[in-house]
Order: C-alpha cells, then structure tokens, then sequence
C-alpha cells in the first residue's frame, strides 16, 4: 500500500515536471517571442520575415542592393532571361549618381560618352562597336536606349569601373559590390544561424544559415554584438559576433579585365598643371586688333603671371567661334613672363546653349581652340561660360569641358574656368565635377548687387565675398581657386520724384572716384561692407536724382586679399584690366 502511494507521487511528481517543462517550452519558443513592448519582441524571435515584406517591397520589380545597402529610391534595371540566361542593364543616370558622374547622354549625338582624363568614349545605342578618342574599337554587348533612357550592359560596366554586379533571381535583386579592391569575409560557425534586420537579438530574421556558409562583412561603424553582413543571395541583416569566424580581407580585382588601361576613376582630384607660383592673373577686355595694340602700350605690372585676353565668343549663327588672336600680344606678354590664356566668352545663353548642346559644334569649337594653341603659342585657356538658364544645360557645360581638357592636357595646356558666387539659382553647375576637369577655377566674387538689381549696394561686400570663398571651397580645393577681384564700381542713379528701382553704370574705379568728388562727396567708411560710401545729390536735364556708390578702391581690394591669404588660395584674378588704379597693384603685389 505504502509503495503504490510512493509510485503514484512519483509518477504524479514526473507527470508534473513534464507539464511544467513543455508549458516552459511553450511560453518560451511561442508566446514570449510573441509579446511586444514598443513592437519589439521581448525575448530573443526567431520569426523569419520574408524581404520584400519586411522592406514593403514590390516582389514584381527587380531592386538593387549596393554593398550593404537596399537603394529604395533606384531606377529599375532591364533584366531579361534568354534561353535561360539572365541579362542585367543598369541605367545610365543611375551609374551617374553612384560611380561616375561624368557619364552623359547627349541627346544631339544619340550617344552616351564616358570620359577619362585621357580618353573620350562615344558609345551608340545597338552598335557592337564604340569610339575611343575617334578611334573605332569592338563592344561585346550594345547599350540600348528606352523610354528615354540609357541602359548599360553588365560586362561594359565592369569592364570600365570597379565594381562587381550580380543577379539573384530568388529575391529579383540587382546586387552590386563596389571599390573591390578589398573584400571582407566571414564563414558562418553554426548552423541555423540568423541574419537578422537589425543588430539585435529581437530584431525579425532575413534568412537562417548553415555552419561554413561565407558572407560579405561590413565591419565599420557596427556594435561589439553584431557585425552587418550580406549574403550570397543578396539579403544584408546582422549576424552575432559569436556566430562569425575565419574574418578576412582579400584583393578581388586581381585578373579581372578591363575596357581601357586603368578602371575609370572621375572622383579623385589631380594636382594642376602649374609649377606651384600663386597665381596673380587679370582679364584684359580686347575686342578687336586695335584694342589688343592699344593694351601693348602699358606693360603689366611685374606682380602678374597670367592673362586673359578676350579673344574668343560663341557665334550661335554660325555655330563655331569668332576671335581676334594677336600674335604679337602674345610675344609680348611672354616677353615680361606673363602667361597668355585666352578667354572664351559667352554673349548670352543662346549663344552657349547653340554651341553647347550640339555635338558637331562642340568639335568645331574645341578643333579652332586646339588649333589656335598650335599656331599662337598659348599657354592655357580662360572658360567663361556663365548665362546658363537651367540644370538641363548644365550637364552639357561639364561635356563641352571634358571634350576640351584632353587636347589641352596633352599638350600640357592650363585650362581654367571662371564661374559664379554659388547661389540656389545656379547649383546645377556643378562647380565640383568643373574643378575634377580643369587646372584653376576663378570664382567672380562681384557683382553682389548687379544692373538689374531692385535695390543699390556693393559690388562685393566683404562678408559676401566671405561667405563665396566658404562656399566655393565646399566644391573645390583651395589649391584649385582662384579669388576674382572687382577692378569696378556700381554706381547708382535714383530718380528722386520717382517710385521705382535705380540705374547702375559700371565705371572704372578712377572715374567712379573724380565723378563723385566733383559733386562734393564726404566720403565714408563702411567697415562691414569694407569700402568707402558716398552719397551725392544732382540735378540732371532739370530732374532731381541721386547718385550711390559703395568705392571699390585700393582699400576696399586690400581687405579682399586678407581673404585670399586667410585661406591660402591658388591666386587671385582681377576683372578687369585699366579699371584698376595703379595702386590696386601695389596692394595685390605685397602677397606675390
């Protein structure tokens, strides 16, 4: 009796362990992971969420991973399976914004041009064959155009930058493996291992691996616990540190081939071709050969080193440039060691949308430039082109520059490019792809209050002119830039009886200086805008008005190159010649 009383409290005892264990079992593998503070599990989950779901993706269009991340906002890629293979193109404005921003699609050509510092490619939709520098040369797979757009294919793309593109078909994803000049990797050291979406343990699961299975591994900026992987299907997620071993990082380009001698690289700067002398240059208004006689009369002051004459202008009718080249101006400014380089201006934005977004008038351009560099003896050129309207021109600017800089480098040319202040109005300029392609930029720091503007002002304060140099530098190294310099006043006439914005006249700072004191200025100092103010009353064919100006003077100049030194600038570049008085040049002098 007694020992049936014993087997029955232990088999009750056991049965009761049982229960408890299997209610613990329970509790543990199916309700806690299932309770949620704040929508996160309480416990560790072990809860697989499908990608497409987690991410809120569409699972019929295909999407693309870059190293360890989803790229929502991406362009579609074409994918297309042929007798069972895939085929994968990647959108040319899509490359543009990841790995060369160079990379342009002219509309007047029907081509799509990638460029090097050496080399221009000219590729054309559907041809099994390109042009390198003019120079026919085989394509494996054509590029096609859609929609609007240009499409890549794989092998052209890897077999021009380094990067590494995979199509899994399982998750529809593009996945693409950037600078593969080192690749890190890790093997999974158990199974059923999860990858999880966040980096932690109550994060959801992407995926669950097997013991020895490799992923890629992004070790920078990640916690102690867990270490962001992607896997060979593509899913990136979190692995524990505990659950990684054999990390290690290899060369992974070694024997890949290669389109041209070297991957295509446009995001690395380059040192300018100059000996290193700060730069003391000066544009020089000549329009004709009497002018360029006429400024052969004054030698330059002994501070200078470079100069632009205006020699060249867009001719939209003819679309093609005009000019008025002097020989003898040449001889004559290397004669007191100056270097000649010739501007090329643009009248207005007509002239240089002409010229600019037709492919054969780029050629003749650039073809009269080389030539004239040839014959004259250049030793660089001046690109002025500023009365772009809006961003679609802007892209056809930066390939009118990359056209040119390569005949230019060839023969050792320095070729600059004077741009505006940066503005909100005129960032499609690209001021940064402008300086990856040319020697020197020339920010034209003036004009701060302009003919048309509603209300007078300086021509350049000192703190606008601050804040360019800040700005500008944000786009271009200080190696690369050069500070433009007002050699100009604005003066301004107001109609006393009338309601309405001022007239401006641009003058010399001699002029400006006798028109204001032979009305009886008092002059005044401005120390925030860093020049002299006046204020003069007159009566003008019987009407009242008055005349404003903030001086541009030796003084006001002055205060402009403590910035240029404060900043440790490329040089400085003066607008414009004989507007200045001499003793602008005793200023700028002390500094070179």
């Amino acid at each position: 009796m007694r020992h049936n009383q014993k087997n029955t409290m232990l088999t009750s005892f056991i049965t009761t362990i049982i229960v408890l264990a299997a209610m613990f079992l329970i509790i543990w593998f199916i309700i806690l992971p299932r309770i949620n503070i704040g929508g996160l599990p309480l416990f560790g989950n072990r809860e697989i969420v499908p990608f497409h779901r987690y991410f809120s993706l569409n699972t019929e269009v295909t999407h693309v991973i870059m190293d360890d991340q989803l790229l929502r906002n991406a362009p579609t890629p074409l994918v297309e399976s042929r007798l069972g293979v895939y085929h994968v193109y990647l959108p040319a404005t899509f490359l543009q914004d990841i790995v060369d921003p160079f990379m342009f699609w002219d509309a007047s050509a029907n081509a799509l041009f990638v460029s090097t510092r050496q080399e221009m490619l000219e590729i054309m939709p559907g041809r099994l064959s390109f042009y390198r520098n003019d120079i026919p040369l085989p394509l494996s797979t054509p590029i096609r155009f859609e929609d609007g757009e240009a499409f890549l294919p794989v092998d052209l793309i890897e077999g021009l930058y380094p990067i590494e593109i995979e199509y899994r078909p399982e998750y529809s994803l593009v996945v693409i493996s950037s600078d593969l000049a080192e690749r890190t990797t890790g093997a999974v050291s158990s199974n059923n291992t999860p990858v999880r979406y966040r980096a932690e343990s109550r994060a959801p699961i992407a995926a669950e691996l097997d013991q020895g299975e490799e992923v890629i591994v992004f070790l920078e900026g990640e916690s102690s616990d867990f270490v962001r992987v992607r896997t060979l299907s593509g899913l990136i997620g979190y692995i524990s540190t505990d659950d990684i071993e054999n990390i290690r990082t290899s060369d992974q380009l070694s024997g890949r081939p290669t389109l041209l001698a070297t991957w295509v690289d446009n995001t690395t700067p380059h040192p300018p071709m100059w000996d290193g002398r700060p730069i003391n240059h000066v544009w020089d208004v000549a329009t004709n050969q009497d002018a360029n006689a006429n400024r052969m009369l004054t030698p330059f002051h002994h501070s200078v080193n470079a100069v632009s004459p205006t020699w060249f202008d867009f001719d939209r009718e003819n679309l093609r440039l005009t000019t008025n080249v002097s020989r003898a101006y040449v001889e004559w400014a290397h004669g007191q060691g100056v270097d000649v380089w010739p501007k090329v201006f643009d009248v207005n934005n007509a002239s240089a949308r002409a010229i600019l977004m037709d492919r054969e008038a780029r050629r003749t351009a650039i073809s009269q430039l080389v030539h004239a560099v040839d014959t004259y003896n250049f030793d660089g050129i001046n690109i002025d082109i500023e009365h772009l309207l809006n961003a679609e021109e802007g892209p056809y600017k930066i390939q009118f520059l990359r056209e040119l800089a390569i005949p230019m480098r060839e023969r050792g040319i320095v070729l600059s490019a004077a741009v505006k202040v940066p503005a909100p109005w005129n960032m499609f300029y690209r001021r940064d792809l402008i300086a990856l392609t040319v020697d020197f930029v020339m920010v034209m720091a003036y004009d701060q209050h302009h003919r048309l503007s509603e209300a007078s002002g300086p021509v350049a304060s000192l703190a606008w002119v601050q804040q360019a140099v800040i700005n500008m530098l944000e786009e271009v190294p200080r190696e690369q830039l050069l500070l433009g310099l007002p050699f100009f006043n604005r003066a301004w006439r107001y109609a006393v009886l009338e309601d309405g914005p001022p007239d401006s006249r641009a003058w010399s700072m001699d002029y400006t200086r006798a028109f204001f004191e032979a009305r009886d200025v008092e002059w005044e100092w401005d120390p925030e805008v860093a020049s002299y103010f006046g204020e003069v009353p007159a009566v003008e064919d019987g009407e009242a008005v008055l005349w404003r100006v903030w001086l541009e003077c030796p003084r006001s100049i002055s205060a402009k190159m403590q910035i240029y030194a404060v900043h440790d600038l490329a040089g400085v570049a003066g607008w414009r010649r004989f507007n200045e008085t001499e003793e602008v040049w005793d200023v700028i002098g002390r500094h070179f």
